[in-house]
């Protein structure tokens, strides 16, 4: 199988977050040269305004700035792709990424007054994942080779016995 063949869209299951374990995958990614990410802001209510500035702040040290990319929740009278707000994918802000989506990458966490969701990946500009969490959608852009190797990946995570405490 060629590596460089055409990537392909590849929607992920969100009902069974077995055969594609989130942040794995967000680790696969990383391992494949993903080297930026976007997420939307949410919050509720004033208090939530606060809040909501506070999580964008904790991502700071990561931020690229204002870049056009391929987004996967596009509102009225937006284009796509469009200016937004993106960051360095380092191993840092995979971390403080997890400390606020700590159920993971396909679960919106609204049990506070601000969070984050609708997640996407890109590898030089290019969007390589992505969520619409709303609409429980989630999607992969792999070549094929790719694919065939986060699958392998992906089973090896699945079948590997848990230690005690994980």
């Amino acid at each position: 199988m060629p590596h460089n063949s055409p990537a392909k869209d590849r929607p992920l299951a969100l009902e069974d977050r077995t055969p594609h374990p989130g942040w794995e995958l967000i680790e696969f990614l990383a391992s494949i040269g993903a080297d930026e990410f976007t997420m939307d802001f949410l919050y509720v209510g004033d208090d939530g305004k606060a809040a909501c500035d506070r999580l964008v702040q904790k991502f700071a040290f990561a931020s690229l700035g204002q870049l056009t990319r391929e987004c996967t929740v596009t509102y009225a009278n937006e284009s796509n792709p469009r200016p937004i707000e993106v960051w360095r994918l380092s191993a840092q802000a995979r971390e403080v990424l997890r400390e606020f989506m700590p159920e993971g990458i396909f679960v919106s966490c609204t049990s506070s007054d601000a969070w984050v969701e609708d997640v996407c990946v890109y590898r030089r500009g290019e969007l390589l994942f992505g969520t619409v969490l709303h609409e429980k959608y989630a999607f992969v852009r792999l070549t094929e080779f790719e694919w065939q190797q986060w699958e392998a990946r992906s089973t090896l995570a699945r079948t590997k016995p848990k230690s005690p405490g994980l």
